[in-house]
C-alpha cells in the first residue's frame, strides 16, 4: 500500500500512469475479499486496480512444500504477463529491507555463492518486464509509518506469521541473531559489499561476452579460445548467461551441470551437448549455443494490437486497423512449409523460431519476413518481434527488432 500510493503521487507529478495489481493465489479464503478491499481504498484514490488469480492455487494448497514456491512464480507471470498486455514497462514491488535481510539469511543457509548472497537486485528483468524494488533501503516500520501518515489502513497476511515457512523462522530468530552483534544494519552492509563484487564480476563477463555475437536468431557465439583463457570464475559465468538468455529461461543452470560442460571444453573429451534447454556445438573455433528444439513445447495465441512473450525469448507485436484472426505461435518446426531466407540457417535453429498459424495454416513467419498475402492485406496490418534478453541486444550492437 505504501508503495502503490506513493507511485500514483509520483507518476500523477508526471503524468505517467500507475495502475495497482493484486494476486490472490487463492491459497486462503478470506484472500478474496482482502483483493476487494484494496480496491476499494486504491479506488477512492483514482488508483486503478486489477486482481489477478491463480488458478492452480486451490490444487497448490496441498502441496504444502512447494505451495510458497509455485506461487511465487505464478505471482509473478500473472503480473508480467499483465504489463505485456497492457502496455506497462515496469513492474514495482514492495521487498523492503527486512527483506533483503530475510533473504541474505536463507541463502546463506544454503551455501550460496556471491549472486545469492547479494540478495535481491534493484532492478531485474523478466519477459522484457522491469521488475523495479525501489524500496529495497526501507524497513518494515518505515513503510508502516509512511502508511499512517498517509491515513492509508493496510492488511497483514498471515501466512507471514507462519512457523512452517523458512522465512518466517529466519524473521524470528532475528532477535537472537542481534544480540549477537549480526544486526540489520551489519548484514545489509554486507550484501551492499556483495553486491558490488557482484557488479565487479558482471563487468568481467559483459568484456568477454563482447568478444562473441548473438543473431536475431537468438544464437550465441564465443570463440573457445577467449573461454579458456577467462579465469574460471569469468568463464563459467558467461557460459551461464548465455543458457540463461539462449533458452529463454529465467533462472541459470546448475553449477554441477555447468562445471561439466566448462570441464569438456578445458580438459576433453568434447562432444556436443544439451544443457539447460539449449544445444551446444562446436563450430571451428567457435562454441554456438542456441535454443534446444525439443525443449520448446509452449504454444500462445496472439489477436490483434497486442503483444505476447513466446518461449521466453520472442515478444511479437501485431497491429491491425479492423478485424483480427486469432493466431497460435509455436515452433516453425511444426509447419510443413519450406519458407524462403530460412534454409540458409542450420535446421536445429530454424525449427525453433516461432511461426503463427490461423485457421487455413500457416500465416506468418516473422523471422522470415513472410507473411501470408491475405493476412498481409489486413488494414493496417504490422508484425514485430523482438529477443527479449537485453542482453542479447547489447551483443547484438542494438535493437534486436526485425
Amino acid at each position: 500500500m505504501t508503495l502503490v500510493r506513493l507511485l500514483a503521487r509520483w507518476g500523477r507529478e508526471r503524468q505517467i500512469a500507475v495502475y495497482g495489481l493484486t494476486v490472490d493465489h487463492q491459497l486462503r479464503e478470506a484472500a478474496a475479499t482482502e483483493a476487494a478491499q484494496v480496491g476499494v481504498w486504491l479506488k477512492s484514490n483514482d488508483i486503478p486496480h486489477a486482481v489477478l488469480r491463480w488458478n492452480d492455487g486451490p490444487h497448490a494448497r496441498a502441496l504444502t512444500r512447494s505451495a510458497q514456491s509455485a506461487a511465487r512464480e505464478a505471482r509473478y507471470r500473472l503480473m508480467t504477463d499483465w504489463c505485456l498486455a497492457n502496455d506497462c514497462t515496469h513492474l514495482f514491488v514492495a521487498h523492503h529491507a527486512d527483506d533483503q535481510v530475510e533473504t541474505f539469511l536463507m541463502r546463506l543457509s544454503r551455501g550460496s555463492g556471491v549472486d545469492g548472497l547479494a540478495a535481491m537486485a534493484p532492478s531485474t528483468t523478466r519477459d522484457g518486464v522491469v521488475i523495479a524494488r525501489p524500496l529495497l533501503g526501507f524497513t518494515k516500520a518505515q513503510l508502516t509509518a509512511t502508511c499512517r501518515a498517509l491515513n492509508q489502513p493496510w492488511i497483514e497476511d498471515p501466512s507471514n506469521q507462519n512457523a512452517a515457512s523458512t522465512r518466517v523462522r529466519f524473521r524470528q530468530a532475528q532477535e537472537i541473531l542481534e544480540r549477537e552483534g549480526l544486526t540489520r544494519e551489519r548484514l545489509l552492509a554486507t550484501v551492499g559489499h556483495l553486491q558490488r563484487a557482484r557488479a565487479a564480476l558482471d563487468y568481467a563477463v559483459a568484456e568477454l561476452l563482447q568478444r562473441g555475437a548473438w543473431d536475431v536468431f537468438g544464437v550465441a557465439r564465443l570463440p573457445v579460445a577467449d573461454l579458456i583463457a577467462a579465469p574460471e570464475e569469468i568463464a563459467l559465468r558467461a557460459l551461464a548467461r548465455l543458457l540463461t538468455a539462449a533458452g529463454g529461461q529465467s533462472f541459470g543452470p546448475r553449477f554441477e551441470s555447468l562445471a561439466r560442460l566448462y570441464g569438456r571444453l578445458t580438459a576433453g573429451p568434447w562432444s556436443d551437448a544439451t544443457l539447460h534447454g539449449c544445444s551446444i556445438v562446436r563450430d571451428g573455433a567457435d562454441l554456438v549455443i542456441s535454443r534446444e528444439l525439443a525443449q520448446i513445447t509452449e504454444d500462445k495465441t496472439l489477436a490483434g494490437n497486442s503483444s505476447v512473450v513466446w518461449d521466453g525469448r520472442f515478444k511479437l507485436t501485431i497491429a491491425v486497423g479492423g478485424p483480427s484472426p486469432v493466431f497460435t505461435i509455436t515452433r516453425f518446426a511444426n509447419s510443413k512449409s519450406d519458407v524462403p531466407l530460412l534454409t540458409d540457417i542450420p535446421a536445429r535453429v530454424r525449427g525453433t523460431l516461432p511461426a503463427l498459424f490461423d485457421s487455413n495454416g500457416l500465416a506468418a513467419v516473422p523471422h522470415a519476413g513472410y507473411v501470408r498475402a491475405d493476412i498481409a492485406g489486413l488494414q493496417g496490418f504490422s508484425l514485430g518481434v523482438t529477443h527479449i534478453s537485453a542482453f542479447m541486444t547489447d551483443l547484438a550492437g542494438g535493437d534486436a527488432k526485425l
